[in-house]
């Protein structure tokens, strides 16, 4: 149900923002006329890997033959994620139409996910009796995660030069070098199988930014994993699912968007430079041999009219 919940919302989401699409002016749709449609970005920021919820209380109880209940362990579960630097680099462009998105971008980011998950209760012993003060402990960590993220964005001015912009992406994670451990009575709990070590994610993203200057941007985005697709997590939302433990993959980075300049020549034939007054297309059409096949065209027009005149 929730994530039918989740799905339903972000087809909403979606879908009533097309009339704010259809009318907003987007800074990133407006006419460069020296740079390029696509360029470089790169950004740097915290990556989180958040318990959702922390605590989580456990109960395990088997049926016997005599039909009566043994518990094999009560207590409950503390959760802890963790926090870590997160970098990366990608490639967007500018969308040639901008009803829904404005932008797209591509980004290979790297980071790190770790998380401890430790039981405190009582656990049943050999003999069938619960002994207070046990402890189980679950620890998983990555040497390298990396993130591969596919996003359309779209930009609403604020005022001139600065704005306002929401994404939507599809990534792809993957834990490279991961490690999992469980020490403790682990017989006396449900046999959980390692993390998945590939993950794909719907995400949902905002952020504010700059137009600093020529083709440069800078932004300061927000996003959270919104539905996990693959594997689902036992809740079916985005939420990862790491022995015990859930968590929520979040991110706060700024990024750092980088238009390329076009050559000089090129500058002169950029479609989407607007005919004006010096616009090397204008100069192109009239040059010299125009010009000058123009003027014979005139003086002969004016000889003809001095000659009717007489």
């Amino acid at each position: 149900m929730r994530s039918l919940a989740s799905l339903m919302i972000v087809t909403c989401w979606s879908s009533s923002l097309i009339p704010a699409f259809a009318q907003s002016n987007s800074p990133f749709y407006r006419t460069f006329r020296n740079y390029k449609t696509s360029g470089w970005t790169a950004n740097i920021g915290l990556h989180g890997f958040s318990a959702a919820p922390d605590t989580v209380p456990s109960l395990y109880q088997i049926i016997q033959p005599n039909v009566g209940l043994d518990t094999l362990h009560s207590g409950g579960w503390n959760h802890e994620g963790n926090r870590a630097l997160k970098l990366g680099i990608g490639i967007w462009g500018q969308s040639p139409q901008s009803v829904i998105w404005d932008r797209w971008s591509l980004q290979l980011d790297g980071t790190r996910n770790r998380a401890i998950s430790e039981f405190t209760g009582s656990i049943a012993d050999s003999s069938g009796f619960l002994n207070p003060g046990g402890v189980l402990v679950d620890s998983s960590r990555s040497f390298l995660t990396t993130e591969l993220t596919f996003r359309v964005h779209r930009a609403f001015e604020i005022i001139p030069d600065f704005f306002a912009e929401g994404h939507i992406g599809l990534g792809w994670d993957h834990e490279w070098g991961a490690y999992h451990e469980r020490i403790g009575p682990d017989s006396m709990f449900v046999t959980r199988s390692n993390p998945s070590s590939d993950r794909i994610a719907l995400e949902l993203g905002v952020g504010v930014g700059v137009h600093t200057w020529g083709g440069r941007f800078l932004r300061i985005v927000g996003t959270v994993d919104a539905l996990q697709l693959r594997p689902f997590a036992e809740e079916g939302d985005g939420r990862v699912q790491w022995f015990e433990g859930q968590y929520v993959p979040w991110n706060v980075t700024i990024h750092w968007d980088l238009l390329s300049k076009l050559p000089p020549q090129l500058c002169e034939q950029n479609p989407r430079k607007p005919p004006g007054e010096g616009d090397g297309f204008r100069e192109s059409l009239f040059g010299d041999e125009m010009t000058k096949s123009k003027k014979k065209k005139d003086k002969k027009k004016k000889s003809k009219k001095k000659r009717r005149r007489w």
